[in-house]
């Protein structure tokens, strides 16, 4: 029982970091569910965008699982090839080195036939535009504790805590809270609305989260562990604009009369 909280806790944490660099994006394949029999992989990589130089990395029980790559007519009809190409470390990495479809099935007894198989489609490398000249940091801002004394926790009302509060570009939230029990997404309008969380890899999640505001407008942040959000741990409020501080005062010697 230890041991495969253990192996829940590594893939959990594993799932939830984003790796991406100069050589593309890491993509943990089924994210917290690892590479097991009763998902869904279609429906996981729908949506996603895969380009060369991007990453897949199974993850499973050693001996439980492997990885076979396979042409359409192996995907289609679970024909495995030679037992010396299966991947089987448990922590299979694979780079996409090429535009184009992609197969892949497990090769244990009737795994691949019960589902345990994945296609996705591979964009050619993107062309990398040149990168704007990074703005000046923000070096100035008043700094909110999301919640004051009570932190980012159930059964507080966030909006009221917003209400009557002046919000600028340039300030900070902190969501306080201990690691593993809560976490932080920002969504848009509607994932405000109904809940609905960005993939996991975009979660803030160290405990002592820090936002810098630094554009104007509508923001909306969510809890996005089990039904927290659908429980009230959500926050909207409105970003305004820096204002203009007034200039100092032209300096001027002090009028003296003559003959004092």
């Amino acid at each position: 029982m230890a041991s495969r909280l253990v192996f829940f806790v590594f893939m959990l944490t594993a799932a939830v970091v984003p790796t991406s660099g100069a050589r593309g994006k890491e993509f943990i394949v089924g994210d917290e569910a690892g590479w097991t029999l009763g998902f869904d992989y279609q429906a996981w990589a729908y949506g996603k965008k895969f380009h060369v130089g991007d990453k897949l990395v199974f993850r499973y029980y050693v001996g439980a699982h492997n990885v076979f790559k396979v042409n359409g007519t192996g995907f289609q009809n679970c024909i495995k090839p030679k037992a010396g190409e299966a991947l089987s470390t448990g922590t299979d990495t694979i780079v996409l080195a090429t535009p184009g479809r992609k197969w892949y099935v497990c090769g244990v007894g009737k795994h691949c036939e019960n589902g345990m198989k994945l296609v996705i489609d591979v964009l050619p490398l993107k062309a990398q535009a040149p990168k704007p000249s990074p703005p000046a940091p923000l070096t100035y801002g008043k700094k909110f504790i999301v919640g004051d004394e009570a932190g980012w926790r159930l059964g507080f009302d966030y909006q009221a805590w917003a209400k009557g509060k002046h919000f600028q570009v340039g300030d900070k939230l902190v969501f306080k809270y201990y690691p593993g029990a809560h976490n932080v997404f920002k969504v848009n309008g509607t994932g405000f609305q109904n809940c609905i969380r960005p993939p996991a890899t975009e979660a803030l999640k160290t405990g002592n989260d820090t936002i810098v505001l630094a554009t104007p407008g509508r923001k909306w942040y969510i809890c996005g562990v089990g039904q927290h959000c659908e429980k009230g741990m959500k926050l909207f409020l409105i970003v305004l604009p820096r204002a203009a501080k007034s200039p100092p005062a032209p300096y001027s010697t002090p009028y003296t009369p003559k003959g004092v």
